[in-house]
């Protein structure tokens, strides 16, 4: 179990890196509302670092996790709203094509 979430969160921190890297193009108002996929995206990231907590040896990397997850937020608030989707949608496909493959494996 906690390999699963460690290779989880792993895969979550560079997913949300390739979300990061479309914030160069973006311009966006930050007081537009997050879309809904943003919304699932990072409320899924939220349950695999409160479920990570508790597990033994995976809290040397939250700071780091948490602090990315943190960044990449503040990123994506900046960007287009097309972009956010597309960005979004693309991080939810990886997250759920990892879910499914750990699942697949147990």
């Amino acid at each position: 179990m906690m390999l699963k979430i460690k290779k989880i969160l792993t895969a979550l921190c560079a997913g949300l890196t390739l979300v990061s890297i479309n914030v160069c193009a973006a311009d966006k108002t930050a007081n537009e509302k997050l879309p809904q996929q943003c919304q699932r995206l990072f409320s899924a990231a939220e349950q695999l670092v409160t479920e990570a907590k508790n597990q033994p040896g995976t809290h040397t990397q939250l700071n780091k996790i948490q602090n990315k997850l943190n960044q990449s937020k503040k990123q994506i608030l900046e960007m287009e709203v097309a972009t956010q989707i597309k960005s979004c949608d693309h991080g939810l496909a990886k997250l759920y094509g990892l879910q499914k493959d750990q699942e697949e494996t147990n």
